[in-house]
């Protein structure tokens, strides 16, 4: 190829690639987060996961991380992203082959005798594209994008496993506890129910008396039947969670007695941001629909390429060295009468990165909400304790001022067994609220991607 050729097609390729410039496509402004959270407390400890585990959670913890589905699945989605992440990052394409043909005449002329011709050949080839207008580049940004995503499914994935190991560990433990009561409290109606049905038949209360008692006594054995289903059905949770068969561990849970930290978040919300998987994917998401956005615009400009080939053939294998063949070419595409399929490509790629630039402006909105939910339910479930502590010390001072009445004889038992059952009451209200503060903190955790 002399140096005219060569002028030739670079002046043809500028122009071209001249011709197909389009505008530059730019990344979406992305959300701006506030400068505080508004329902922080003022004071309190700093978020931090290892205020809510003990060890026995925590060995909960390794086996699901260790055994659970989906964590695995993610592993692999990643594993899937890093792959095509490297088939794109191939710019030689080698090729090998071998062939072999045999020819015989149906018809030969004037009668000959049919002649059997064989043919053998090998070629080895390598072909090379030039990225003149990041195209490739592009493909490959879009794919590094798609492996960050997939490795945020994987940090998303564990934090959710995280909060529902814990969650069905702490409502075991406080549908335990709440058993406990329950039964005193089934065993304490039931006393209830003889005392007062004879204090009917004595004349001294009104028959609708026994049934109201008969009617609490029914809600006790409901709630113990209750408490023991929600038991079970937290232990299959666990199976699930830790891939075991049912009826699934039955660990020593244990709901923690003192009250669930009041935490101050600290980071400011565009750090929180910054560290959740779901605003991470998104981002990731951008980028990828961006990076195509690029290689739609590049795939309206000419693409140069070059192959360089070695093949012989014969017919015969020793004639193989005797009839070698060397060549190299360049290939100029000029895209210019499919410019209909590239508009659409290109709208498409538009498209996609509005959505994706929409879908972050969404999962941006919904995580300063989740936390900020989280804050304000906390707050209130404070609330809510400091409320029934109040009830639960009245409940327990009427509990001992009625044990004494009842030593001197001036109530019945009957009166005496109420006021032991509204203490009970409040003893089941404060496990309940409790509980709900332990997973709100739990659920702050996930919102604020800790660990």
């Amino acid at each position: 190829m002399t140096m005219k050729p060569i002028a030739a097609a670079a002046a043809l390729l500028a122009l071209l690639g001249g011709c197909a410039v389009t505008g530059p496509s730019s990344a979406p402004a992305v959300p701006t987060a506030p400068a505080r959270w508004q329902s922080e407390p003022a004071e309190g400890p700093g978020a931090e996961w290892a205020l809510l585990a003990d060890a026995e959670l925590n060995a909960l913890l390794a086996q699901a991380e260790a055994a659970n589905r989906d964590l695995a699945q993610a592993a692999l989605r990643i594993s899937q992203a890093r792959t095509q992440a490297g088939l794109g990052a191939l710019r030689l394409t080698p090729s090998a082959s071998l062939s072999a043909g045999a020819n015989r005449a149906l018809d030969p002329p004037g009668g000959l005798p049919a002649q059997t011709t064989r043919s053998y050949g090998a070629s080895v080839g390598v072909g090379y594209e030039l990225d003149l207008w990041g195209r490739l580049a592009a493909q490959r940004g879009a794919d590094a994008a798609q492996l960050a995503a997939a490795e945020t499914d994987l940090r998303a994935a564990r934090l959710l496993l995280r909060h529902q190991v814990a969650d069905s560990y702490w409502q075991l433990a406080a549908a335990r506890l709440q058993g406990e009561l329950a039964q005193e409290q089934l065993q304490l109606n039931r006393e209830l129910l003889a005392a007062t049905q004879l204090r009917v038949r004595e004349g001294k209360l009104l028959p609708i008396e026994a049934d109201r008692a008969a009617a609490t006594l029914q809600q006790a054995e409901v709630r113990v039947a209750d408490l023991q289903a929600d038991a079970a059905l937290q232990r299959l949770q666990l199976a699930l969670l830790l891939d075991q068969p049912p009826p699934g561990p039955l660990p020593q849970a244990r709901l923690p007695a003192d009250a669930a930290p009041r935490w101050r978040v600290g980071a400011d919300p565009a750090a929180v941001l910054a560290r959740r998987p779901d605003v991470q994917r998104a981002r990731a998401n951008v980028d990828a629909a961006l990076a195509r956005v690029q290689g739609a615009d590049a795939q309206r400009y000419p693409t140069l390429s070059f192959s360089a080939s070695f093949g012989t053939g014969g017919a015969q294998v020793s004639n193989w060295l005797a009839n070698p063949v060397a060549s190299l070419a360049a290939n100029l595409v000029v895209p210019m009468i499919d410019w209909k399929r590239l508009d659409l490509q290109r709208d498409a790629a538009r498209t996609e990165l509005e959505l994706a630039a929409l879908a972050l402006r969404d999962t941006v909105a919904r995580s300063l909400v989740e936390v900020e939910s989280a804050l304000i339910e906390g707050q209130r479930l404070q609330q809510q304790l400091e409320a029934n502590e109040t009830r639960r010390r009245e409940a327990l001072a009427a509990e001992k001022v009625a044990a004494v009445r009842l030593q001197a004889g001036a109530i019945a038992r009957a009166d005496y067994l109420q006021a032991k059952n509204a203490r009970l009451e409040a003893e089941q209200g404060r496990l309940q609220l409790q509980l709900r503060a332990w997973i709100n903190r739990s659920q702050l955790a996930k919102a604020l991607a800790l660990g």
